[in-house]
């Protein structure tokens, strides 16, 4: 999990969000109203709903774009719990909470390249039996090839992974 997320409010400008997201080095930030966390918007969301929309980000507002609630899963979760929830609901990062409380942002990006602060060994990853997808469950032979089918089926690869195994 990684603490380097942002903090905006929901009256923030969207513009504002983006120069707060780009200071924590971040590439979402969680939404407060009232200093309750209410939401969360990520990049995609900036650049989707109010760029390639053609508005204006100075004047559009952090509530108008982001989403609500914030998705999360408890931080005593295993990796294959936050691959699975992330699959079925269609999203890309997830809040860790600890007694409830957002302390961390876990994103399907950072589990499969590596790039997190924390890691933890991914044993789910590969069972005995060979090596099964986290995602759809499709078994591979190899590592590199399980490496490979997830860059190219589930991250619109290639590119990401490219069977590369240092970047697990």
């Amino acid at each position: 999990m990684s603490q380097d997320y942002a903090h905006v409010y929901s009256s923030d400008s969207v513009a504002a969000a983006a120069l707060e997201m780009q200071h924590a080095g971040a590439t979402e930030a969680l939404v407060l109203r009232d200093d309750i966390q209410v939401g969360i918007v990520t990049e995609r969301d900036i650049l989707y709903k109010v760029v390639a929309a053609g508005l204006n980000p100075t004047s559009v507002k952090v509530h108008e774009i982001m989403s609500s609630p914030v998705e999360t899963l408890d931080e005593s979760s295993n990796v294959g719990d936050a691959i699975a929830k992330m699959s079925k609901l269609g999203i890309r990062r997830l809040g860790v909470t600890r007694n409830g409380r957002i302390v961390g942002m876990v994103t399907q990006k950072a589990m499969v390249s590596g790039n997190v602060r924390q890691s933890v060994p991914l044993p789910e990853l590969a069972p005995s039996a060979g090596f099964a997808c986290p995602y759809c469950g499709a078994k591979m032979k190899s590592k590199e090839d399980l490496s490979k089918h997830i860059d190219h089926s589930h991250l619109g690869g290639p590119g990401l992974l490219q069977g590369d195994l240092s970047k697990w």
